[in-house]
């Protein structure tokens, strides 16, 4: 699986950015799990206005902070036949525990978008009500996140074995 990062610094990311990831034309056969997001059945609207009073928690507010993450696991078209909504679950949860497990979260899964399966994570810039931001290195995205979900596909998924990624491809001369 390619792990992608994107972070958003604006108070109007918030409604933008969950208006993305739910828009209705992908939802098709597919699901959406949150966390630390009070209530059944929600607006878009409703979403984002809990993401944003959750950012109000923030310890140490700073004028460029960022306020979203919006991560994608994207797997390879191959694979898409053996990506069911059980396996698309278990693989969001198992990333939600390693990225960030006090942080606001929504998930979707995207099916029918440029061929391939992909989940779209958003987190809060803050854990749920600490204020404490979940900010990551580069290292530690590497070492604590994006190698261990590898090694969790692999373990859990093998037959996903087209998105699985060589980080040491030999070098070939031509």
């Amino acid at each position: 699986m390619i792990i992608k990062s994107k972070s958003y610094k604006h108070n109007k990311s918030f409604k933008t950015v969950v208006d993305y990831v739910l828009r209705e034309a992908e939802q098709d056969d597919s699901f959406v799990l949150t966390r630390f997001i009070k209530g059944k059945n929600l607006s878009n609207n409703e979403i984002s206005k809990q993401f944003y009073a959750n950012e109000q928690h923030r310890i140490n507010p700073r004028k460029n902070n960022v306020k979203l993450y919006m991560e994608i696991l994207s797997f390879h078209s191959d694979d898409a036949k053996d990506l069911t909504n059980d396996k698309l679950k278990k693989i969001a949860r198992e990333y939600l525990k390693l990225r960030s497990p006090l942080s606001v979260a929504l998930v979707t899964a995207h099916k029918k978008e440029k061929d391939h399966v992909h989940l779209h994570i958003l987190l809060s810039g803050v854990e749920y009500k600490t204020g404490k931001s979940i900010r990551i290195s580069r290292d530690d995205f590497k070492n604590k996140v994006k190698l261990p979900m590898e090694q969790f596909q692999e373990k859990h998924f093998p037959e996903l074995s087209k998105s699985a990624i060589n980080h040491n491809p030999s070098k070939k001369k031509f």
